[in-house]
């Protein structure tokens, strides 16, 4: 390496590891006990029921991960270049399965299989200007991954994690199975053409997609329509230094995600009882009047698409987001003597301060499942993240 000067470090790194996960609720393996209501000859009683199922078999799901890795500086450190590829093998998923009502319960956790993850990430870090007076930094990161159920408990190639989702042998964990909308009805003749949903089905009624090709539309017809997973997601920092002023701005990005706005059941619907988002606008009013060509007729009872769940509500949960803007300045040595501190600075702040998205609710990085894998991409409202203005000051004495 002696003759590559401009090279300040190579590093190349390879590791291997198995750590266990326990992000479970507390007891969870066990049958617990909650107290309810009950009648009893005339008279309101509490007594003591089964809260939940109880599993003796659950334990910690698994990790076997694998990473390689590089490092790279030139330029006597001012370009900084981190590269890694990683396969992450997840044994006895642990996943909160829905179970039958006929059970008495509505869901219980279980290890229900194994799931790959693997993927690459960049990050690259440039010092783009220095000198006395001005300094301009660049932070970049990209990353990329995927995710694929391996295998599920017993001989099951499916199980369903929700009304909107399922975990299939072959495919990403939490994959939307939905009846799939390719359109809206534009006349009758189109209607007479196409695959049997409804007799009561009129122009500007939804039109579905006959996956079994038997004529008719059923719940026979879902299919995977996409996941809760991005194609890559991504971070821009930069950070700029005059004399005595800092002005700092982050922005990060996810792209290729998909949210099923569970919401848009009830301000989605062009039933006119609820207030109804803009995006209700780009409906169909008639075949000279199409809107979007994917929102329906304005229509009391949807009675023409409630066979089940479609991708009606299913939307792109890309975005932009400029995730924080910093400006501080920090008093001169000159200032402080004369006001007897040891440092001083203040700074203005807006954190969230903008995104820019096609997704019609709240917040595209809102959702209701929390760290529940098996729900990820539903969102029903979720609070949004708010934009916050901060003023502060730094002071030490």
């Amino acid at each position: 390496m002696k003759g590559l000067r401009f090279v300040s470090n190579l590093k190349i790194r390879a590791s291997f590891g198995v750590a266990g996960n326990n992000l479970i609720s507390n007891y969870a393996s066990q049958g617990l006990l909650g107290i309810t209501r009950n009648i009893n000859n005339g008279q309101v009683v509490s007594g003591i029921t089964p809260s939940s199922l109880a599993n003796e078999n659950l334990t910690w799901e698994q990790s076997v991960q694998t990473n390689f890795g590089v490092d790279l500086s030139i330029l006597k450190d001012r370009i900084n270049f981190t590269a890694d590829i990683y396969r992450s093998h997840k044994k006895n998923l642990l996943l909160n399965v829905s179970l039958p009502a006929a059970s008495g319960f509505s869901s219980s956790v279980q290890n229900i299989g194994e799931l790959e993850n693997k993927g690459v990430e960049f990050s690259l870090n440039t010092e783009n200007i220095r000198s006395k007076a001005f300094n301009w930094t660049t932070n970049f990161n990209i990353s990329a991954n995927r995710n694929k159920v391996l295998a599920l408990n017993g001989n099951a190639i499916r199980i369903t994690n929700s009304e909107y989702q399922v975990s299939q042998v072959g495919l990403p964990i939490s994959s939307f199975y939905l009846l799939n909308v390719i359109g809206v009805f534009q006349t009758t003749d189109e209607i007479s053409k196409s695959p049997v949903q409804s007799p009561r089905v009129v122009p500007g009624d939804l039109k579905f997609e006959d996956v079994n090709n038997d004529g008719r539309i059923t719940t026979a017809d879902r299919k995977i329509v996409g996941n809760p997973w991005p194609d890559f997601t991504w971070g821009l920092d930069n950070k700029f230094n005059y004399k005595a002023f800092t002005l700092s701005v982050s922005i990060n990005g996810s792209q290729g995600n998909e949210v099923y706005f569970q919401g848009g059941e009830t301000n989605l619907n062009d039933a006119g009882v609820q207030n109804q988002l803009k995006i209700i606008s780009e409906r169909w009013r008639s075949p000279s009047q199409p809107g979007n060509g994917m929102l329906p007729r304005a229509i009391r009872n949807d009675y023409a698409f409630t066979l089940s769940s479609s991708s009606r509500y299913l939307f792109d949960g890309s975005f932009v987001k400029i995730r924080d803007i910093n400006l501080s300045y920090v008093f001169t040595p000159k200032v402080l003597s004369k006001i007897r501190v040891k440092s001083l600075s203040v700074y203005a702040d807006v954190t969230n301060a903008y995104i820019f998205t096609k997704y019609p609710s709240y917040d595209p990085e809102g959702g209701i499942g929390g760290d529940n894998l098996a729900r990820s991409g539903l969102d029903y409202f979720a609070y949004p993240n708010p934009r916050v203005f901060t003023l502060g000051a730094r002071l030490s004495f």
